[in-house]
This record gives C-alpha cells, sequence and structure tokens, in this order.
C-alpha cells in the first residue's frame, strides 16, 4: 500500500517542484539580463521567418516527450 502512495505522490512533486522553479527561476534570469526567448529566436532566425515556427515547436515536443518519459519511468 505504501508504493501506491508513493506513486501517486510522485506526479504531484514533479508539478510543484517544476511551477515553483519557474516562479522564481524566470524573474531571476530577467533581473540578471538574460534575453527573452523571443529576443533570441530574433537573433538566430530573423523576423518572419518560418524556421523559428518549426524550431519553437519542435522544441515543445521535445520537452514535452522528455518530461513524458521521465513521468512514465518513475512510474
Amino acid at each position: 500500500m505504501r508504493i501506491v502512495e508513493r506513486k501517486k505522490r510522485n506526479p504531484i512533486l514533479t508539478f510543484v517542484i517544476s511551477f515553483a522553479s519557474v516562479i522564481f527561476g524566470l524573474p531571476l534570469l530577467y533581473a540578471l539580463g538574460v534575453p527573452s526567448g523571443d529576443v533570441v529566436l530574433t537573433a538566430l532566425f530573423g523576423e518572419g521567418n518560418i524556421w523559428t515556427l518549426i524550431f519553437s515547436a519542435m522544441l515543445i515536443l521535445l520537452i514535452t516527450f522528455g518530461v513524458g518519459r521521465a513521468i512514465k519511468s518513475s512510474t
């Protein structure tokens, strides 16, 4: 019974830690002068380039599948 409780608690703990890191991490990076994502993408690909959208979509899919695999392997 203890293992079931631990497995149920693990994704919730992962979500809370991820949420907290975004809440505290992004303002810290902004205060340190790190450029935002749109500034970086514009510098890499130029303004109005279709590759910016393709790169962003691939990055989002890669992160989504990576997190999904990590959660699946931990449960």
